[in-house]
């Protein structure tokens, strides 16, 4: 499916001029260049569905990262490290968050179950729109340094 959209996806550079909302949802009205206009958009009739994929640029018409998206980013790749790591496994178990185990895999998988459950989500890519879970696990990754330094 995904090479369907690629084929059939329509490019354009546009500005963001206004965002607003009805009873339907989100008006989000954009400003493009007459020679930026896809013809196909002037002949699609008022009402045509689309998918919709949006990359902010910056000065340089680069992908513009968020700086938030790097942090969660960040946060989500510590997460998974974290799991890895037997000394968290340890902190984990000392804290009734794990079973025990010896098995390196069957650590880092009980780390999984034990975070998940904490931050009270199913995976770790949740992190990025759940704030409450993204501030729990900062809290566990910080209480788990501290019993690091004794």
């Amino acid at each position: 499916m995904s090479d369907d959209i690629r084929q059939n996806a329509l490019s354009f550079e546009a500005v963001k001029v206004s965002m607003n909302q009805d009873k339907n949802g989100i008006i989000l009205r954009l400003n493009v260049h007459p020679n930026d206009c896809p013809k196909e958009l002037h002949t699609d009739w008022v009402g045509t569905r689309y998918m919709v994929a949006m990359v902010r640029l910056n000065d340089e018409d680069m992908p513009d990262t968020r700086e938030d998206q790097v942090i969660i980013e960040r946060l989500i790749a510590s997460c998974g490290l974290l799991c890895r790591n037997e000394d968290f496994f340890s902190y984990m178990f000392e804290n009734d968050m794990v079973r025990h185990s010896t098995i390196p895999i069957q650590m880092e998988m009980y780390c999984i179950e034990g975070v998940r459950n904490y931050c009270n989500i199913k995976s770790r890519t949740e992190f990025r729109d759940n704030v409450s879970a993204r501030d729990k696990f900062v809290i566990l990754r910080d209480d788990f340094k501290a019993w690091k330094r004794g």
